[in-house]
């Protein structure tokens, strides 16, 4: 399984790191107290300080007496809680406290075999290992050495199986939090980003991870800058196509009249001068309008109004009037299958943004053949598809075509007409609405797929249609 976000990859290896150095914890303890106490009496410094133990208690017997014995086996448990006795050769106790239960080590010694490394002794619940060993003292006299040391057989009470299960899940959740808080940031970052690819030119990460004093923050604030720079060019763009499309509509104005005074005072031989210019002219003023119909939709200034569009009669009237229109061409615009679709909005903008895309396809599609336009509706959403005849668009720039003055390179002949308006009008007047719009190459051409959003039905109709009668 491949694990595709960086919050489970923080937290998955956060909290196996962790929950690994508890269970090496673990086994390192286990591996270090395999040894037990007895086991350990026989060699090292432990081993050293028992033989120092013993000798002790031998010299302090035979210089000072058995009360004196029995003073510092007392010192000795006080310091170490650990018990020490002595007997003598023939396993007879010289300490007396405490001595029958540790005599079996004793006997074992006197009779010649080994004595056994552990002799369990239950004391409130606590297991304690016994030990002992002979000694020879300077006079030459046989002893026998024996220690009961306090040693829990299994590891310490913090070390249970239930204690280490809740340290593991206390883990996970200290990973848990951590990694929120190094991937909310970045998810943060990512949706900011989608938003601003997705035309909210005034989404900011600043206000949600400004407060940190990180790389991330930093990040954050680079990425706000950026914005910034990239709004205000956007915004000035804008503002100068707007500014030029007005100021050229008094020009164009007065070349109009001027064209129709011309015409008055001319012969018949400035006719076709006068009529191509007029012809440019239009063009121009057509392209001016354009211009002002994109920064009105991109700047916000047009609003959806709240009534029912009869979408399927809209298509069907540019249909009709391209149909006419591309007679002379040799090539037709179809409508097939057209079903009934409500949608809300601006009856005309969309027929504005349908007409665009249609007139797209006639631009391209190949003479002799026609336009193919279908309606149909899909769950909750109208689906309008525009499919011409035509070369269709390289795969690297269908991604383009839906950009203001964007032309793909095939089509930058001057026979070809248009400026690269139409298809970007359409696009945002389909947003405006709520909708998408997408182009795909298919077998012969270009298909052009819009959806909108189906208006509600009233409840009165939801009813009406529930009281029909199955067949």
């Amino acid at each position: 399984m491949i694990i595709r976000t960086l919050f489970l990859k923080i937290f998955i290896a956060f909290w196996l790191t962790m929950a690994l150095t508890i269970a090496v914890f673990y086994l390192m303890f286990r591996i270090s107290n395999a040894e037990s106490l007895p086991e350990r009496a026989t060699r090292g410094a432990f081993g050293e300080t028992l033989t120092l133990y013993a000798e002790s208690m031998v010299r302090i017997y035979e210089r000072e007496g058995p009360q004196a014995l029995e003073q510092y086996v007392h010192r000795a448990f006080k310091e170490s809680s650990t018990e020490t006795f002595l007997f003598d050769g023939e396993g007879r106790a010289i300490t007396t406290e405490n001595a029958d239960s540790v005599a079996g080590v004793a006997r074992d010694i006197v009779a010649g075999g080994p004595p056994p490394r552990t002799f369990p002794l239950f004391n409130l619940g606590v297991t304690r290992a016994t030990w002992g060993r002979p000694v020879i003292s300077p006079s030459g006299r046989r002893y026998i050495f024996v220690v009961r040391f306090r040693q829990p057989t299994g590891p310490p009470g913090f070390l249970t199986p239930v204690r280490i299960g809740v340290s593991i899940l206390i883990a996970g959740l200290v990973c848990y939090l951590l990694g929120l808080y190094l991937t909310l940031p970045l998810k943060k970052l990512q949706s900011t980003v989608k938003a601003f690819a997705g035309g909210n030119l005034d989404v900011r990460v600043g206000p949600e991870i400004g407060h940190r004093h990180d790389e991330l923050a930093d990040l954050g604030r680079e990425f706000d800058e950026m914005a910034e720079r990239i709004a205000a060019l956007i915004s000035s763009q804008k503002r100068l196509l707007a500014d030029i499309s007005h100021e050229l509509r008094s020009p164009l104005a007065r070349l109009t009249v001027a064209l129709e005074l011309a015409r008055k005072n001319t012969n018949g031989k400035g006719f076709v001068a006068l009529d191509r210019i007029e012809q440019e002219s239009e063009r121009v003023n057509k392209l001016v309008g354009q211009l002002l119909a994109l920064t009105r939709l991109e700047s916000g200034a047009e609003r959806v109004p709240p009534e029912t569009v009869v979408f399927e009669e809209l298509v069907q009237q540019v249909v009709d009037d391209a149909s006419f229109e591309v007679r002379p061409l040799h090539k037709e615009v179809r409508a097939i299958g057209l079903e009934q679709c409500r949608v809300r909005g601006s009856a005309e903008l969309l027929r504005s943004a349908v007409e665009n895309v249609v007139r797209n396809g006639i631009r391209y599609t190949a003479e002799g053949t026609a336009v193919e336009v279908t309606l149909r509706w899909h769950m909750e959403t109208a689906v309008l598809t525009v499919r011409d005849r035509g070369p269709g668009v390289p795969e690297a720039e269908l991604q383009h075509i839906f950009e203001p003055f964007y032309r793909v390179s095939e089509a930058r002949e001057r026979t070809s007409g248009g400026v690269g308006l139409g298809l970007s009008i359409a696009e945002r007047t389909v947003k405006l609405h709520g909708g998408t719009i997408r182009a795909e190459n298919v077998l012969g051409g270009l298909l052009v797929t819009i959806e909108l959003p189906l208006a509600p039905v009233p409840a009165e109709t939801r009813q009406s249609l529930e009281n029909l009668p199955v067949t």
